[in-house]
């Protein structure tokens, strides 16, 4: 059974704005096992050169949330994407393969939190041309064999009709990150929102925090001080001026990047990590066919000392140890960080960090062009 919803394009709003998508996602149901038309939903505005993304379930006649997705994101014409993140779903995780102008991405939910009703299942920075009057296309279809499972593990097949996405931008007010970007911030923490175009008097909006006070510094700076206890890992940052100017972000812990993989497959993706930082991991040795990667981040303002050990018949057979130092990642086939070892069938793999770090494993096949997230397991071998 599959149903499609039939969408129109969103018209232009002005010059200075950008009209960002409206998705409406056919989402099968987990626990009832039937196909749902979610409703479509408008999404924020934003400036030239940072286009925020979300990927909005809203039928409010089926709550239901997803374990796991699978979905293909046509960007043409866009450029990096940044930022990836499952807003409100902390355990849950996922990649993001860039094949062509398209984003594959899979995604897993162990407690079934993502993507309850009227609330972002998926969120991304998207760079968009800095030219005026550009007009861009992006599309979204869901895999028919691997989009979401219900209760029994049965796939349900999905289709969904391109959707169109307007630009219409002059750059001049952006928001260009919010520091700090990620991370759980309690009442009183303070919140850098930096980008260009800031006027006096600017009122500043983020999802879900009140904020104690808003301080204009300059032109490139505003400081907020929030009232509440918040998670900004994948919230909209707003920053509306009084000549009606304006910018929105979607907030992210910017990391550095250690280097690539020097296998293409693990080197074209991107890990989205689980929310939650641990100490220690497990992780299965790969089956026939396929490759393991491990993908660590550090959201800690200490570096982290990461070590990754092959255990066998309950013995170690192989360790090796790395530094991870603050707000970097790093994703790495096993057999660049222990070379030379080939992990028997039945064997495991152990990540233990000084620090709590966020990873995530990256199970890869050349073969089926794909790269699926694995959560880490307890790690007692």
């Amino acid at each position: 059974m599959s149903t499609v919803n039939r969408m129109k394009r969103p018209g232009c709003q002005s010059r200075d704005r950008l009209v960002a998508a409206i998705f409406a996602l056919v989402v099968p149901s987990i626990a009832r096992g039937q196909v749902s038309t979610c409703l479509p939903v408008v999404d924020t505005t934003a400036p030239a050169g940072s286009f925020p993304l979300k990927v909005l379930v809203a039928d409010p006649t089926d709550p239901t949330p997803i374990i796991i997705d699978l979905q293909s994101i046509g960007l043409p014409g866009f450029g990096a994407v940044q930022g990836v993140t499952l807003p409100g779903a902390p355990d849950a995780a996922g990649t993001a393969l860039t094949v062509g102008t398209s984003l594959v991405i899979r995604t897993v939910a162990p407690s079934a939190t993502l993507g309850p009703a009227y609330a972002p299942m998926l969120a991304m920075n998207v760079a968009a041309p800095t030219t005026a009057w550009v007009r861009i296309t992006a599309t979204q279809t869901l895999d028919p064999a691997a989009s979401s499972l219900d209760a029994l593990g049965n796939p349900k097949a999905c289709v969904l009709n391109p959707l169109p996405v307007t630009s219409v931008a002059n750059g001049a007010v952006s928001i260009n990150d919010v520091l700090p970007g990620g991370g759980l911030l309690s009442a009183g923490s303070l919140v850098a929102v930096v980008g260009i175009g800031f006027q006096p008097g600017s009122l500043v909006s983020i999802d879900g925090v009140a904020p104690a006070s808003v301080s204009w510094v300059d032109s490139t700076r505003i400081e907020v001080v929030t009232a509440v206890d918040a998670q900004l890992e994948g919230s909209t940052v707003s920053v509306n001026n009084p000549d009606g100017t304006g910018a929105t972000y979607l907030s992210y812990l910017r990391t550095t990047e250690l280097g690539k993989s020097a296998r293409p497959l693990l080197a074209a993706t991107q890990a989205i990590f689980p929310a939650q930082g641990r100490a220690s991991g497990l992780f299965a040795a790969p089956s026939s066919g396929t490759f393991l990667g491990l993908a660590l981040q550090n959201p800690d303002p200490a570096d982290a000392i990461v070590s990754v050990a092959l255990w066998n018949a309950g013995s170690v057979v192989a360790s090796a140890s790395l530094v991870l130092p603050s707000r970097t990642r790093i994703s790495r086939e096993v057999s660049e960080l222990l070379p030379g070892i080939i992990p028997d069938a039945g064997s495991s793999f152990t990540v233990t960090a000084t620090v709590p770090v966020r990873m995530l494993g990256l199970s890869g096949d050349e073969t089926a062009g794909s790269v699926t997230p694995v959560l880490p397991g307890v790690a007692s071998p």
